[in-house]
């Protein structure tokens, strides 16, 4: 059971009672997962603002973080700590993938609620919903209507049921805008009418949410078109850790023959496109193959259907003189692994919202080779940047490889362009006038925040 303690700042499992003694009012983050246990883009995001706020703000922090670990639990409760102030484990499942909601309904009335009454917190900021139900929303108003609500939006689940990625599942196309009748044709098991009272349900709970972000505009474009007001979503980029040291370029060992040095980052999935960027490679001449070096960093191969790991892993077998899978990194490695490449390949075939590792490529200086879509192309300036190619096409990456191998002069270019348009002091800030704003005009003006037709 949480307990309140005599200090000032929340420990584990005993977030600070308002009736304690300090000035600093306190934003209760809520997040589908710890980093430490899943290092998802939003779990790392979220993260990320809840250290930097209570390192360098007026505020104070707590960090609410969902897990799906039966060993982290303690006998009749679903809190637990991990050995740091203001961070809460909590254990949830959701097997509501179509309309998320929590079936455990005392999780969300009586747990998270006992949470709230402890935390008294003055804002609360989702950074999802997934895993621990749409509930959790009306559940803040239910104590206390009259503390303000953000979420962060990192994908576009609300919008389409596979998985958020706004891709067609039958013919893997990319949707650009979705419609009851349409969704029920990628998934015939539901009726038009199961999605409209889908968007229904979501969108209810959605009403209560006071600010909406968007870490890319893009994104922001997609929830509009889909019925929210556009000035209920803010435009606002996540936050990396920028305590650790940006490592500079090396030329290691580990670079073969001081090639070119390209590298992909993030899970391995179809989405993500690995497969599209090992096509491309197989696509250029033996001369180019001497002269760059691949590095795949991630996870989940082992995890893909077979025919993709098949692919992946032929592709990997014939290039084995350039292409070396690294496996999963730490946050605390990326700086190093970042030092050593030259240019970032990001191919996923989904329109994406705001890659964290496009942020990390900017904090290090790696310019990038992305697809043309979505917030990928946002984020990456064409021509400055970094190069744009045909998403879902390896000819199209291949040309752009090859641009890069036949003109490493350029690369100087790229990356002094691509290290300046990092701004990580823009987003800190507008997160703190966002608190601000919400805090002063809490519930001051009376507006309506209804759902546009859609």
């Amino acid at each position: 059971m949480l307990e309140p303690e005599p200090n000032t700042e929340a420990t584990v499992g005993a977030p600070v009672n308002s009736s304690q003694i300090y000035k600093k009012k306190k934003i209760l983050i809520v997040s589908h997962g710890h980093p430490d246990l899943n290092a998802g883009g939003g779990e790392i995001a979220s993260y990320n603002l809840h250290n930097s706020l209570n390192e360098k703000s007026e505020y104070i922090s707590v960090f609410f973080a969902r897990h799906r670990f039966g060993h982290l639990r303690h006998g009749g409760t679903p809190f637990a700590g991990n050995n740091r102030k203001s961070e809460i484990l909590f254990y949830s499942t959701m097997p509501d993938w179509f309309r998320f909601s929590q079936p455990d309904k005392a999780a969300v009335w009586r747990d998270f609620r006992q949470a709230l009454e402890i935390i008294k917190p003055d804002v609360v900021h989702f950074h999802h919903y997934i895993h621990l139900g749409l509930e959790m929303l009306r559940e803040v108003k239910n104590f206390n209507p009259d503390i303000p609500i953000i979420l962060t939006l990192h994908e576009y689940h609300a919008i389409c049921n596979n998985l958020g990625q706004m891709i067609k599942p039958i013919t893997n196309e990319l949707c650009h805008e979705s419609s009851s009748r349409d969704c029920s044709q990628c998934f015939p098991k539901h009726t038009a009418q199961d999605f409209m009272l889908r968007e229904q349900f979501i969108k209810s709970h959605f009403n209560l949410v006071d600010t909406f972000i968007a870490p890319s505009a893009f994104l922001k474009q997609r929830y509009v078109q889909w019925g929210i007001q556009e000035d209920r979503i803010r435009v606002i980029e996540n936050l990396l850790d920028d305590t650790h040291t940006t490592a500079t370029k090396t030329d290691s060992n580990e670079n073969i023959h001081h090639r070119m040095r390209f590298a992909f980052f993030g899970q391995i999935n179809w989405f993500k496109g690995l497969d599209i960027l090992l096509e491309a490679i197989n696509m250029l001449p033996i001369d180019v193959l001497d002269r760059i070096q691949l590095d795949i960093n991630g996870s989940g191969l082992e995890n893909q259907p077979k025919p993709l790991r098949q692919k992946i892993q032929k592709y990997m077998d014939v290039h084995k003189n350039c292409v070396r899978l690294r496996g999963p990194y730490r946050s605390s490695e990326l700086s190093s692994l970042m030092g050593q490449s030259d240019w970032m390949i990001v191919p996923s075939r989904w329109w994406e919202n705001s890659p964290m590792v496009i942020l990390e490529a900017k904090k290090h200086g790696v310019p990038i080779l992305c697809s043309d879509i979505g917030g990928m192309a946002e984020k990456v300036e064409h021509g400055k940047t970094g190069r744009h190619f045909m998403a879902g096409r390896a000819g199209a990456l291949a040309e752009q490889i090859l641009w890069a191998v036949d003109n490493p002069e350029q690369h100087a270019v790229y990356a002094k362009s691509i290290s300046e348009s990092y701004q990580p002091d823009e987003s800190y800030d507008a997160h703190i006038r966002l608190y601000g704003s919400l805090l002063d005009n809490n519930r001051e003006n009376n507006i309506d925040i209804s759902f546009q037709a859609a």
